[in-house]
């Protein structure tokens, strides 16, 4: 398993320190389109009242900053253009330290990523021709064909490929709709190469991200287990999972070890909970036991084990186990967002044994 590590590269973090900043992905967590996630603009506003500063990542490359902030903003949440990070923008960062400022790249992508570019002050051109030295590859909703080909015999003449992100797929209005990642798969198959992806689950987005916070010891609060909450193990941030978007809990219990949460929450309302479990414990290896959420005595019974979740009154009552195979949650326990997370982490040490372990009645979200 990979152990955690923080923005500044040390092996963990001391004891009780204490969550110092909070990144958001956006669709699925903060708002579904035009309107924001009931929750949402109450649990960052708690943030900004706590003075712990607060970012939003996302992979999307077609907008920019200035254009996410605004959607932010109408939401009810002041977002300056500062506190959002963008694939686009790490890709260009990271092309303008690989090549230096001024170098010719070669674009496929729209607006979000070409305004990136050109802000690091790299230099866009239109064909081998011109001599790039890389591709850079964001979505472009109005590519066509001659463009695809012009990308496939790029890449194939050797060019440095980077790509925004291996999105496959986004939400459309009617049905699921191509993302950047069904581009790149389709440009690896023609050419038998693969770019570097500096979009999420890659640990570039979130270093970048961190460190634009100030952060040592980030939080990243994601609604999708193979982007957001990878990427934040990734990078050795803390990470949540919100029941508000893609994955819920059965996904959860499923996750590899790389994808699974240090905590959930039904709603970015919970966002004061996590800050308090946090303090109470330290950092632990991704997919091992999180001392915030302690899982108290085990039975050693194969067929039926016990897990307490964490301190407090009515912890018996909240009761989490594994019978014959299944979890069995007390009823307390359905809407106890630390007894789910007690729940996941005594399946999670089960399944790393061997075990199969069905959901039982673990729900897939939590009432908030």
């Amino acid at each position: 398993m990979t152990p955690a590590v923080d923005v500044a590269g040390e092996v963990g973090v001391p004891a009780g320190t204490p969550i110092d900043g909070v990144l958001f992905d956006l669709d699925g967590v903060v708002y579904h389109g035009p309107d924001a996630i009931p929750g949402a603009v109450d649990g960052i506003a708690d943030l900004h009242e706590r003075d712990i500063p607060v970012g939003y990542v996302t992979n999307n490359a077609t907008r920019t900053a200035e254009v996410v902030a605004d959607h932010i903003s109408a939401l009810g949440i002041p977002t300056a253009t500062t506190v959002v990070i963008t694939s686009a923008q790490v890709l260009a960062a990271r092309l303008s330290e690989e090549f230096g400022t001024g170098a010719p790249i070669l674009l496929v992508g729209t607006t979000g990523l070409r305004e990136a570019l050109e802000s690091e002050g790299l230099k866009i051109v239109g064909s081998l021709d011109d001599s790039p030295v890389a591709l850079a590859q964001g979505l472009d909703p109005h590519i066509d064909y001659a463009g695809i080909v012009r990308a496939a015999e790029a890449i194939t003449a050797g060019l440095d490929w980077w790509a925004t992100n291996p999105d496959f797929s986004m939400v459309g209005p009617a049905s699921r709709v191509p993302g950047n990642g069904a581009f790149v798969d389709m440009l690896a198959q023609l050419t038998g190469r693969t770019p570097h992806i500096v979009g999420k689950p890659s640990p570039d987005v979130m270093t970048h991200a961190g460190h634009r916070l100030g952060a040592r010891r980030p939080l990243m609060v994601g609604d999708r287990l193979d982007t957001d909450i990878e990427g934040a193990n990734r990078a050795g941030f803390d990470s949540a999972l919100v029941l508000t978007g893609v994955h819920d809990l059965h996904d959860a219990l499923a996750a590899d070890p790389i994808r699974r949460p240090a905590f959930v929450l039904p709603t970015l309302a919970g966002l004061p909970r996590v800050l308090e479990a946090a303090v109470c414990g330290h950092r632990t290896e991704v997919g091992g036991p999180n001392p915030a959420n302690p899982l108290g005595s085990v039975t050693t019974n194969r067929a039926e084990r016990t897990a307490e979740p964490g301190p407090g009154t009515h912890a018996a009552g909240r009761r989490v186990q594994i019978v014959d195979g299944k979890l069995q949650l007390a009823e307390a326990a359905l809407t106890s967002p630390e007894a789910i997370e007690a729940a996941l982490r005594l399946a999670w040490a089960a399944i790393d044994s061997g075990e199969r372990i069905a959901p039982g009645n673990l729900p897939r979200r939590i009432d908030d």
